[in-house]
């Protein structure tokens, strides 16, 4: 499943932020797509998929001490058409 996350953080927390990103190990069951990071500070943007619950609660539960994550799991708009014309939605 496709997840789109927006991280944020208080600027005072730069330091904390920056070394987990040094540390930034993807578990097993993750597959990161794409990363960004909002040049004005204090966001950061990413796309991953992950293979089941364990390994998206490993990925995101280190980052809770530093950061708040707004996570919404997403799908490619031709994939959602798709799937709401095979439901005859």
């Amino acid at each position: 499943m496709l997840f789109f996350d927006i991280s944020t953080w208080d600027p005072q927390d730069n330091e904390k932020v920056i070394e987990h990103f040094k540390n930034l190990r993807p578990p097993a069951g993750i597959t990161i797509i794409n990363q960004w990071v909002d040049l004005n500070g204090g966001r950061y943007f990413i796309l991953y998929e992950a293979e089941n619950n364990e390994a998206y609660a490993e990925f995101n539960i280190p980052w809770s001490d530093v950061c708040l994550i707004d996570s919404v799991p997403v799908m490619e708009s031709t994939d959602f058409i798709k799937l709401m014309i095979s439901k005859g939605l």
